[in-house]
Parts: C-alpha cells; structure tokens; sequence
C-alpha cells in the first residue's frame, strides 16, 4: 500500500516516509546529515563574526580617540571602547581555548560533533 502525498506541483521531487511518499521541494537542497556538524558550523561562524567585531570596534575606538580633539568625556568614551574590544577578544580567544581544552581532556571533536547514527532494521532512519 503506498499512498503519494502531493504538494502543488507534482512535478517536485519526492521522499519516502514509510508507507507514504511526500513531495516536499527540498529534496536534494537540504542536506543537514548530522545536527553535531550543524552547531558545529555555527559555532566556527560565531567566532568569526566575533572575531571581526572586536577588530571593527578597536578601530573605531581608536578612531574615536585620535578624533577627540583633547575632549576628556570622548576620550574616555574612546578608552572605554577600546577596553571593552579587548575585553570581548579575551572572551572569544578564552571560548577557544576553553573549547580546545575540553577536546583535549575527553578525546572528542566539539567543533566537528557527530552523533551516532542508529544501526539496524528497526533503527534505521
């Protein structure tokens, strides 16, 4: 008994679900194989995007300084910028670290986390 399931264009590739095939659209599109490599990757990516905001607000608290002209409250502003940079750089390199450290003791990968993957008939996804 195998039932189709039609979305509006029957011309959209499809997928077995048991009994049932679905026609979805994202067949072939989509192709998260593991939710480890997914937070892995976004992981990677928060850590660049943290990366260049520090560098983005060194310069412009720098900027900020060198354009204060002698005023005390906006080179106070600036040093204030530039403290929290470096303070937030410290943060990601120490996240990194602390990382690294924890893969090191326990003998696993965070980064490139895979979860094992069900095996057998039953299992079988």
């Amino acid at each position: 008994m195998n039932q189709v399931l039609l979305a509006q264009n029957a011309s959209i590739p499809s997928s077995t679900v048991g009994d049932a095939t679905v026609r979805t659209g994202l067949e072939g599109r989509v192709s998260f194989e593991n939710i480890g490599v997914l937070l892995g990757n976004i992981i990677i990516a928060a850590m660049v995007i943290a990366g260049l905001m520090v560098f983005f607000y060194l310069i412009m608290g720098g900027i900020q300084y060198i354009s204060s002209g002698g005023d005390k409250a906006q080179a106070e502003a600036a040093r204030n910028r530039i403290t929290y940079a470096l303070i937030g750089l410290v943060i990601v390199v120490g996240s990194f670290a602390i990382t690294k450290l924890i893969e090191a003791f326990f003998g696993i990968n965070i980064i490139n986390f895979e979860l094992p993957k069900a095996k057998g008939e039953m299992g079988a996804i």
